[in-house]
């Protein structure tokens, strides 16, 4: 029973491995190329916008 299990198990290692393997390296080919950057971008100050109903005319000339 031991060396039909050995058998079968030496056989499906045969088989899946080389699949395994071949599955492996074409993800590793098609992966996408980390994006070229030689620093890091600044960051830009975000500009609280406050607007409220009042000062926005454009809200008044709009119909329904």
């Amino acid at each position: 029973m031991i060396r039909g299990l050995r058998r079968r198990h030496r056989l499906i290692w045969a088989v899946l491995f080389p699949v395994v393997a071949l599955i492996l390296v074409v993800a590793l080919l098609s992966r996408p190329e980390p994006p070229l950057m030689d620093e890091i971008p600044a960051v830009r100050p975000v500009e609280a916008e406050t607007v409220s109903g009042a000062e926005d005319p454009q809200r008044e000339d709009e119909g329904p």
